[in-house]
């Protein structure tokens, strides 16, 4: 026992003084005398210059230490001279006895005047390349067959860092590929001391001038880092993100950006939770959880975000440079808020319980994106509005009283000019898209609706809104509008039946009066055309419509008795105002009409009241704006019904109207037009009759020349016939006479 006593105490002592040299030989180690072979070991094994201008110092007990002073490598061929790396200083220290249980205590980490040049050429390769190993893995080889195996170092009992400084940091980003650049300047990151499991301080921030992307900005961030090696998690806590921005590139001139969470990795269990995430801009903030699982083989992303309260968008307009619509109602746009649910994944993408509240009405309902691959990525939705208003959105009326343009002025007219409707005929290509969106309750300029369902389909370059269905005014509405992009010139079909809607309140809502008719009609329709301008529409429209109206009235004037009034004023009599009940009744109203090449045939209007008859027919040519349409008016002989008894004296009056010209001048002054079209009938009118009157007497002239000729004729033959038996009379006595001197 002595004897091994004695042994140890002799291994011992003989350590020291063996570990007492190697400290005195190391500590008299000048590292600077090997600046020239490090430089020419760099050289060899990456083709780089690495050009060492500081000072090396180094310690190796009780600390192992390094300190480096200005030291620079040059860039790869073909990325220019600037240097790939630089730095002013670095200092890192390990603590020798500690590594031996395998335990890491470094001593405070830092870095001075770090300038790294980051470059991506044209053709895709970096000016990192090269210093990049080709495999994380080592390579073991027996007698039979050679095994790659994971890189990997014994797990860390513990570590200790008394902190990391990186100061006054210059990295650059040049990307010729894509076209982008980015230059981070004043790069500054500090931490608290750190140690394994427990949490400690994080500050990090620069500033990015990107010339590509028009814009810089400053981004700041601090909060609290706790790594736990055996457990494999690690945090982020009370993370706060700060960024403001500006330049041309930025849509909101110094716009700032605030994001606040606490975030939670474990590498066990394959997930990543964001929590108590809090992001602020424009005003507005967004609460909510982000939550990512199976990281190392499909990561799938859940988040719910909302906004805590709701929030004014006029403050937002200000702030975007954009004016604020003036709207009917001083109080809307002031009450907004979000929620939704999203999940994610490499492949697909979608957006659940999806609500936004504007003021009163809320819009909710979902969309995904099955497919994430190919340019344009599908989608489908279903959304909802439950009621909305939007005369409150609307520009106000002007004011009461306001006056009116004068007298005389001509509304502006479009231009003669073609106008190129330039739709996107690729993108359309490449939509696949099926949704629905639907309104429990609307009303625009003071008509309403209810059951408002579009559905929406795009597939091969066909758009269509197939089966739009609503209710308004105890009518029902079912159209369809189609879009085919597939040729260069796309082609329109729409559809539309309306069938039962009441005209009386309809016209008293959009009015907003007295409704000037009643009944309750149908109207359809189911038209066709291309082009890719607006004369190139018109002339190819092609289709027909229809329309009826039943058990109508026309509001405001009594036709019938009106006229017995005039009657009875001419004949000096008088007639009861009880009579005047103020409306003309009217049986059914009925026309339809044809589409093509744009012109608009139609010939059968027909109006049936008690006292009236009106028809009518003509065109409208779209692709030349004229109208050449007469509107054809009977009265007829009784008044029943009308408010009077029944009566026989109103005639049997019939009256064309001419509605005749282009549409700038109809629409300048119609009254005009129907004055000066009616005058160019009566000329018509005075021409024919003129030239009937003429050709009559053409006609007349020939027949009595013809008359007359027949009668000289008969006169000639008259006196043939005369002269004859004359003659023969003469002959016979002659022939008498010779009979009577032989006898």
């Amino acid at each position: 026992m002595k004897f091994l006593k004695r042994a140890m105490i002799g291994i011992v002592a003989l350590v020291v003084v063996l570990f007492l040299v190697l400290a005195i030989f190391i500590s008299t180690l000048d590292l600077n005398a090997y600046k020239e072979q490090i430089e020419d070991i760099t050289r060899e094994q990456t083709g780089r210059d690495l050009t060492i201008n500081g000072e090396l110092d180094a310690s190796f007990f009780p600390w192992v230490g390094i300190s480096i002073g200005e030291v620079e490598l040059s860039n790869a061929k073909g990325f220019g001279d600037r240097p790939f790396a630089r730095i002013d200083e670095a200092n890192v220290s390990i603590e020798v006895l500690p590594l031996l249980r395998r335990q890491i205590h470094v001593d405070a980490v830092s870095l001075s005047g770090l300038m790294l040049d980051l470059q991506r050429a044209a053709d895709g390769s970096t000016n990192w390349d090269d210093l990049m190993q080709a495999s994380a893995t080592t390579s073991t080889t027996t007698d039979d067959e050679t095994t790659e195996v994971e890189g990997g170092a014994p797990a860390i009992a513990a570590l200790a860092v008394g902190g990391v400084a990186f100061k006054n940091a210059n990295i650059s980003w040049l990307d010729k590929q894509a076209g982008l650049d980015a230059q981070l300047s004043d790069v500054n990151l500090d931490t608290g001391a750190i140690e394994l499991a427990k949490p400690f301080a994080l500050k990090a921030g620069f500033d990015l001038i990107s010339n590509s992307l028009a814009m810089q900005a400053r981004f700041d961030a601090d909060g609290k880092v706790m790594l736990d090696l055996e457990q494999q998690k690690y945090q982020l806590a009370e993370l706060s993100l700060t960024t403001s921005a500006s330049g041309e590139g930025v849509p909101i001139e110094d716009a700032e950006l605030s994001i606040r969470a606490d975030i939670t990795a474990d590498l066990e269990q394959q997930t990543v939770d964001i929590a108590s995430v809090l992001i602020e801009a424009l005003g507005i903030e967004l609460q909510g959880a982000i939550n990512v699982t199976a990281l190392d083989t499909d990561p799938q992303i859940t988040a719910a975000l909302s906004t805590p309260d709701t929030f004014s968008l006029l403050p937002i307009f200000e702030q975007l440079g954009i004016e604020a619509p003036e709207t009917a109602d001083d109080d809307v746009l002031k009450a907004v808020g979000l929620a939704l649910e999203a999940k994610a994944n490499a492949k697909s993408a979608q957006l659940d319980k999806l609500t936004i509240t504007l003021d009163d009405t809320t819009f909710s309902g979902n969309l995904s994106v099955p497919d994430l691959a190919g340019d344009l990525p599908p989608v489908r939705f279903d959304f909802k509005v439950d009621a909305i208003d939007v005369d409150r959105y609307l520009p106000p009326p002007p004011p009461e009283g306001e006056a009116p343009a004068p007298e005389g002025e001509a509304p502006a007219t479009a231009s003669a000019e073609d106008t190129p409707i330039d739709l996107p005929l690729e993108l359309m290509r490449k939509l696949d898209v099926d949704g629905r969106f639907a309104v429990d309750d609307i009303k625009v300029s003071n008509l309403t609706a209810k059951s408002i369902v579009i559905p929406v389909k795009a597939k091969g370059g066909v758009i269509s809104l197939p089966g739009i269905a609503a209710r308004l005014y105890d009518g029902k509405i079912d159209s369809s509008v189609t879009v085919d992009a597939r040729k260069e010139i796309p082609a329109f079909a729409a559809k539309a039946n309306l069938d039962g809607i009441l005209a009386e309140p309809l016209l008293a809502d959009l009015l907003q009066d007295d409704a000037p008719l009643s009944g309750k009609g149908m109207f359809a329709f189911d038209v066709t055309t291309r082009g890719n301008s607006v004369n190139g529409l018109k002339a190819k429209l092609n289709g027909g419509y229809n329309m009826s109206f039943v058990d109508g009235a026309i509001n405001g004037i009594n036709i019938a008795y009106q006229l017995r009034r005039a009657r009875a004023t001419l004949r000096g009599e008088k007639l009861d105002e009880e009579e005047n009940f103020k409306k003309t009744d009217f049986s059914a109203l009925t026309m339809s009409g044809t589409f093509t090449n744009g012109v608009l045939f139609s010939d059968d209007l027909d109006l049936r009241a008690p006292v009236l008859r009106l028809g009518g027919k003509g065109k409208v040519d779209l692709p030349q704006e004229y109208v050449d349409y007469t509107l054809k008016t009977l009265l007829s002989g009784t008044s029943k019904g009308q408010g009077g008894k029944a009566r026989k004296d109103l005639g049997g009056v019939k009256l064309n109207v001419p509605i005749r010209g282009k549409f700038s001048d109809l629409s300048a002054d119609f009254t005009k037009a129907l004055v000066q079209a009616m005058k160019d009938d009566l000329k018509a009118k005075l021409k024919d009759a003129e030239n009937e009157a003429k050709a009559k007497l053409k006609a007349e002239e020939a027949r009595a020349r013809e008359k007359l000729k027949a009668n000289e004729e008969k006169l000639r033959q008259q006196l043939k016939e005369r002269e004859k038996r004359e003659r023969e009379k003469l002959e016979d006595k002659a022939r008498d006479a010779l009979k009577g001197l032989f006898n």
